[in-house]
Order: C-alpha cells, then structure tokens, then sequence
C-alpha cells in the first residue's frame, strides 16, 4: 500500500507537471500565433494596397495613353481646327518644326518659316529668344500633371 501511494504520488506529480508543460507549449503556441497575425496582417493589407495603387496607375496610364492616341487620330478639318487655336496666341516669327504630313496645313496657317520636321503630331516654335513647344505629347503631358488630381477622383472617387 506505500508503494502504491508512492507509485499514485508519483503519478499525480507527473499529471501535474505534464499539464503545466502543456501549458507552456500551448500558450507560447498562442504567443507566437498572435505575433504572426500582427505581422502578417499588416503586410497582407500593404500589398493589397499596393495591388490596388498598380492597378490605379494602369487606369490612369491606359487613360492618358488613349488621350494621346485620339489627338493623333482626328480628322484633317479637328486637325486643322486644334492648330489654329494653338497658333491664335503664338507671337510672329522663328521657325516652326511640324511633322512631315502637317506641312502643308501648317504653312498655310502659320506665319512663321518652317523648319526641320518632327516625329510627333504638334509642333515647336523657336527663336533666338525662346521655344515653344505645341507638340500633343507634351500639351498631354503638362495637362496631365495638371489635371491628375481631378482624374484620379473621377476614376477612383478618392
């Protein structure tokens, strides 16, 4: 019967010490599944964002480079229309550089000589005293640095 009592003791001191050590391990278990989520969450919820900020950027890219693909696609008589207002406040004189298929409307429009040809659908004046540069790729992009606020709320209402 001491043996047995003993032999209970000892077993009930092993129970004892068996939960505590489960114990332990099941709240460092918990610990380190808390410190995990306050890690990963926030990096989750920056990627999404970050998803979210590149698929804005591609909108807003897709919508400037459809503006630019507009302006080179107007008509002789929208072409000749967007020209004559640019040139309605250009001072007289220097040269004017236009590409090689608007020649002939812009000599017709313009009262400066002409230059060497461009690339792009607009133009450049110069002189010795300045350039002015009309071309639709930079009207487009000052533009867009202008407006960008004003776009970006109406695509993604921020």
């Amino acid at each position: 019967t001491a043996t047995r009592t003993e032999a209970e003791g000892i077993l009930s001191e092993g129970k004892a010490e068996g939960k505590q050590v489960a114990d332990a391990i099941a709240a460092a278990g918990k610990q380190q599944a808390e410190q995990l989520e306050r890690q990963e969450l926030p990096a989750a919820e920056l990627e999404v964002k970050r998803a979210r900020l590149d698929a804005q950027r591609q909108v807003l890219e897709a919508t400037r480079q459809d503006a630019l693909e507009r302006l080179d696609s107007l008509t002789a008589a929208e072409l000749e229309q967007v020209y004559r207002a640019l040139l309605a406040d250009v001072p007289a004189g220097g040269i004017l550089s236009c590409r090689k298929a608007d020649t002939k409307l812009l000599s017709k429009l313009a009262s400066q000589k002409l230059g060497e040809p461009i690339e792009e659908a607009g133009f450049i004046i110069e002189t010795a005293e300045y350039r002015l540069d009309f071309r639709f790729s930079t009207l487009v992009e000052r533009e867009w640095q202008t407006q960008l606020p004003t776009v970006s709320e109406a695509l993604f209402g921020k």
